[in-house]
């Protein structure tokens, strides 16, 4: 379950009133320099390697930068540093189907669900789609994409994806 009173974007801004690394990190990451604001978020884990959020954007910066394997690890430090931080669960499972470890996104992604510090599980819920399209289960990944719906009605991505898995199983007389 997500807590109802988390919202990432007010901890971000808590975070970059306070830190100015943190905050040119997302400033470049903005503006698309992502070897850049991983250089500031790194400055910024140098002065608090505790922070889950910090390590989270210091993984999406890797990510970015086509390192998929620092953004594994970045997150994998990010959940030891809080095992609710659901972003860092949604983002390693995202990261680990990018690498083709689609085996191991299952129980990440679930988790990120579960998470208590996780105000986006409409994402969660896309990866979910993602992992049971390449499974192979239509019937699931629609679901999941029209679940990605409820939590957050009118986010296109999940009203596209939803749309074309619709289509593809009624083009394909899929009925999985």
């Amino acid at each position: 379950m997500t807590s109802e009173s988390f919202s990432l974007d007010t901890v971000v801004e808590e975070r970059a009133a306070v830190d100015p690394d943190f905050q040119q990190g997302l400033d470049w990451q903005q503006t698309g320099h992502p070897e850049e604001a991983a250089e500031a978020f790194r400055r910024s884990l140098d002065a608090d390697p505790g922070s889950a959020l910090i390590w989270t954007f210091y993984a999406w910066a890797l990510a970015a930068s086509g390192d998929s394997h620092g953004a594994i690890a970045a997150c994998r430090r990010a959940i030891a540093c809080d095992a609710e931080w659901g972003q860092a669960w949604n983002d390693l499972g995202e990261y680990l189907m990018d690498t083709g470890r689609e085996n191991e996104a299952l129980f990440v992604i679930r988790r990120a669900l579960k998470s208590r510090h996780f105000d986006a599980p409409h994402l969660a819920q896309m990866n979910l789609a993602r992992y049971y399209l390449h499974q192979g289960s239509m019937r699931r990944a629609l679901a999941a994409a029209q679940e990605a719906q409820h939590l957050a009605p009118g986010f296109r991505p999940a009203e596209k994806l939803a749309q074309w898995i619709d289509e593809r199983m009624q083009e394909w007389n899929i009925r999985d």
